[in-house]
């Protein structure tokens, strides 16, 4: 919707599923009814597999999920789309296909929703939302349809004179944020961004409500509560309610992580609280998003890791280091790299050839040869694999 590719997609899309629909649509109408903000089951930690272009999954355990047979896969919420040629299905978390291989649905499930084309009231094709089981729980009544994010969907409706322009829906179907708008951003946090050809901006809540701060050239997408504003160059950060907490003075700055955000004043870094009040002093000639509760910077020329008073907790020994994520930070010795704890110890000897952060308790390592692995904070390996 974003862009003239995406929507020609979708058109084609909708063209390609016209004889199929009208099958879809009579099981459907067998279907007990259905409401759009039932409860889905959640997926499990699931981490991506290649073999050469093919695309697989595997569980945090190591498990073959969906061997390395797709296209292409996204995970959503419920189902994970995989497709092989033009044909897509569903899977669920176990692998098992929930939606069996057709051309009707294309696009992944997100927050349990997925666009479906169907008859509108005067019987014209178009997109609507269906539910997990394909049940068509908001009526077909958009000529464009995105995915939900946090509870909003942006559609598109053709004027009078057939010319598309972008509203937002919630999840009952309800047309919060009038069709009017020449673009619309994916939203985000609650909040719906739209831009006209005029490059203005303007920002809505989840209600419709126009919350632009005044004097606001453009918005960013919400992090911890907090939005990154731009007035003129300068940046500065306003509450997802539109409150103008920090105003714009900065040249640079970065979203709210881990409680703080990092500023740039006078040619140094710093970190800054949701108050604005500076609580890392500006100091440092470069400086990392914080995580974990440290924030990863280098003073002439040495890295080290700083808590939220600016306090020096950790200097590692390594030639190159990364930020902590889930309690460990990898660090590069020599051409080798491994992770350390927040004590500095070395718990995961220097011996891969690349090391990705741990995420969900798993990280994505480069062993010798051209394989991969993927391992636990142990060093365990619960998975080995080709590039």
């Amino acid at each position: 919707m974003r862009t003239a590719a995406w929507a020609g997609r979708t058109r084609q899309a909708l063209r390609r599923t016209l004889a199929a629909v009208a099958g879809l649509l009579g099981l459907c109408a067998a279907c007990p009814p259905a409401t759009a903000g039932a409860a889905e089951p959640a997926l499990p930690p699931l981490f991506p597999i290649r073999q050469g272009d093919l695309h697989g999954l595997i569980d945090r355990d190591g498990r073959v999920v969906l061997a390395p047979e797709y296209n292409e896969i996204r995970i959503g919420s419920p189902w994970i789309l995989v497709s092989k040629g033009a044909r897509v299905a569903y899977a669920d978390g176990s692998g098992r296909l929930v939606i069996e291989p057709q051309d009707v649905l294309s696009q992944p499930y997100a927050q349990g929703l997925v666009p479906m084309p169907g008859k509108d009231a005067q019987g014209r094709m178009r997109w609507g939302y269906a539910d997990a089981q394909r049940r068509m729980v908001i009526a077909a009544a958009y000529d464009e349809a995105g995915p939900f994010v946090d509870g909003l969907a942006v559609v598109g409706m053709a004027d009078e004179w057939g010319k598309l322009k972008y509203g937002a829906i919630d999840r009952e179907g309800r047309l919060v944020v009038r069709a009017v708008h020449d673009k619309l951003l994916e939203p985000a946090g609650t909040l719906v961004r739209a831009q006209s050809r005029e490059r203005t901006h303007r920002v809505f809540d989840a209600t419709g409500r126009d919350i632009t701060p005044a004097g606001v050239d453009f918005v960013g997408i919400p992090s911890e509560g907090m939005v990154r504003v731009w007035s003129a160059r300068q940046q500065g950060f306003m509450t997802t309610a539109g409150e103008m907490v920090v105003p714009p003075r900065f040249a640079q700055a970065s979203d709210f992580k881990d409680g703080v955000a990092r500023v740039w004043v006078d040619g140094k870094y710093g970190y800054i609280d949701r108050r604005g009040q500076m609580v890392i002093p500006a100091r440092y000639e470069s400086a990392e998003d914080s995580s974990d509760g440290l924030a990863l910077v280098k003073l002439d020329g040495q890295s080290q890791f700083v808590d939220h008073t600016g306090r020096t907790v950790l200097t590692p020994k390594a030639d190159r280091v990364w930020p902590f994520s889930q309690g460990l930070a990898v660090v590069k010795i020599g051409p080798r790299h491994g992770y350390i704890d927040r004590r500095g110890q070395m718990v995961i000897e220097p011996q891969f050839s690349f090391a990705r952060p741990f995420h969900q308790g798993l990280a994505y390592v480069g062993l010798p040869g051209k394989a991969s692995a993927y391992i636990r904070p142990d060093g365990q390996v619960v998975w080995r694999g080709g590039y």
